[in-house]
């Protein structure tokens, strides 16, 4: 450590740790603060000796198939879910807007047990919360199929289903990430293909089932299938040092600030902070949530009325079923190109969605106005490449809008917002479905929600340019105050007092 006063200036040089400091009489809090944050934003990682050498291949592989697998069962039927949806609603002698209460029941749950999740696999382990989740997923299909009541189902179809798939996906993710370092990027965008490579698959399987049996005979085979989630969460075995982590009880295990032995450690003692409300004073925060908002919307709806829509018009229940196979291959070519142009960064990551984000909203407007079959397969396509696109960014928007070091707290907060959002935007839809007897209305009101939720992505824009104009003449402001501290060449060096510490 060096320190050096200048008492007839009020000047204060101090050099520690490599990180230069000045301070001068008002203004020593202030630029101390400033370029304390400035220091801590260019500080570059500390390797972690206690990483697994064995990452990013090995078991890493069986970890994401498991993972890729996961990702396909657990989305497959929520996707599918129309073609269960007039079989059910005359089962019951329903209205739309009753029977569309069961997804949006189902998806909310996932967003709001995403985080009780994350908390449980630190307590317990990952492992053992996927098995519970294809329990829970399992059962509910399997309880839902006796069609005691549409009550009954809300609890079943809507509810368990909902825990479970928040309980196999997130841990799963999880250890994907942990497994792979370099090749992450890779193995998180295979691992998400499994949604559309599933649903792809079990569209046209899932419609054979019914029309060879009924809508319940077909959820009971369903729930067998679901259970595979288990087998898959018995295969996914912890890193052999979280297992140490788990065992080791001298101080050294919990003293490293960068082990993953710490990292849990200091995860589980904070869970309490998981929401990190102070973000939601910033307007860049809350331009993103009206967007997670908004945008669930578009996610929700289209998945549910497409089948039926087409149903509607007149079309067989096997193409209209396989529409939804189209839908999910153009999603993930979607994904994937869009991808490799988000890593291209030709653009800011705000912008290209907001642009992908308003050519799928205006596609699902025009969508009603397909009545034949080869129009219907041409938008399904068009609207499943922008779907995927749409997905393949959000995680980069975030990271870009909000930071890395808020991204777990800013998906804590978004996914709570966009559970409130499942609950209105599909039995809004069911509501104007049963006034108009249309079921292309949803369209119009899944493409309505992205366009609102597009505006307020041009909203984030205004607010990360101008705070990051802000950023750079604080940075500016700081470099010309430390010019001006700069001691003259010529000073004697008696009115200099230096103490050098080690």
């Amino acid at each position: 450590m060096i320190v050096s006063d200048m008492n007839k200036t009020g000047v204060t040089f101090s050099l520690t740790q490599g990180n230069f400091f000045c301070y001068a009489d008002s203004k020593q809090a202030t630029m101390s603060k400033k370029l304390g944050a400035a220091n801590s934003a260019v500080q570059k990682p500390v390797n972690n000796p206690h990483t697994p050498k064995y990452t990013d291949g090995g078991y890493g592989w069986v970890i994401l198939a498991s993972c890729f697998v996961i990702t396909g069962l657990s989305t497959s039927f929520v996707k599918t879910f129309g073609i269960f949806f007039l079989d059910i609603q005359e089962y019951f002698d329903t209205l739309a807007f009753k029977v569309s209460w069961i997804t949006a029941i189902t998806v909310a749950v996932f967003h709001v047990c995403s985080p009780i999740a994350s908390a449980l696999s630190l307590l317990l382990s990952h492992r053992v919360i996927i098995i519970i989740g294809g329990i829970l997923s399992s059962l509910g299909l399997l309880l839902g199929s006796f069609g005691f009541s549409l009550w009954a189902m809300y609890l079943t179809t809507g509810f368990l289903i909902g825990l479970g798939n928040g309980f196999v996906w997130v841990p799963s993710v999880s250890l994907v990430t942990q497994y792979f370092t370099e090749r992450r990027p890779l193995a998180n965008a295979l691992a998400s293909c499994g949604e559309c490579v599933f649903t792809f698959i079990f569209t046209p399987f899932y419609q054979w089932l019914v029309d060879q049996m009924s809508w319940r005979q077909a959820m009971m085979i369903i729930a067998g299938i679901q259970l595979n989630l288990c087998v898959c969460g018995a295969l996914m075995r912890p890193l052999q040092s979280q297992k140490k982590c788990q065992n080791n009880t001298s101080p050294s295990a919990t003293t490293s600030g960068n082990d993953l032995c710490s990292t849990s450690a200091k995860q589980k003692k904070d869970l309490a902070h998981f929401f990190d409300l102070p973000l939601l004073k910033r307007p860049k925060f809350i331009c993103m949530i009206f967007f997670g908002f908004f945008s669930v919307v578009g996610f929700l709806v289209p998945a549910i009325y497409l089948i039926p829509h087409a149903q509607n018009i007149g079309i067989d229940d096997f193409q209209a079923a396989l529409l939804m196979s189209y839908w999910s291959a153009g999603d993930l070519i979607g994904r994937l190109g869009c991808g490799w142009l988000a890593n291209l960064r030709l653009m800011k990551s705000v912008r290209l969605t907001t642009i992908m984000v308003t050519i799928l909203s205006l596609a699902l407007m025009l969508f009603p106005v397909a009545k034949s079959y080869p129009l219907l397969i041409t938008f399904s396509c068009i609207c499943g490449f922008f779907f995927g696109t749409m997905l393949a960014l959000i995680v980069t928007l975030l990271t870009d809008v909000m930071g890395v070091d808020k991204l777990d707290n800013a998906l804590g907060l978004i996914m709570f917002f966009r559970s409130i959002g499942c609950l209105i935007g599909p039995p809004l839809a069911g509501f104007l479905v049963d006034i108009t007897g249309d079921y292309g209305i949803g369209f119009y009101v899944a493409g309505g929600g992205l366009f609102i939720a597009a505006a307020f992505l041009v909203l984030a824009d205004y607010f990360l340019s101008h705070e990051q104009k802000y950023s750079q003449n604080t940075v500016k402001e700081m470099e010309k105050f430390i010019s001006e501290c700069q001691p003259p060449e010529g000073a004697e060096k008696g009115k200099l007092d230096t103490n050098r510490t080690e």
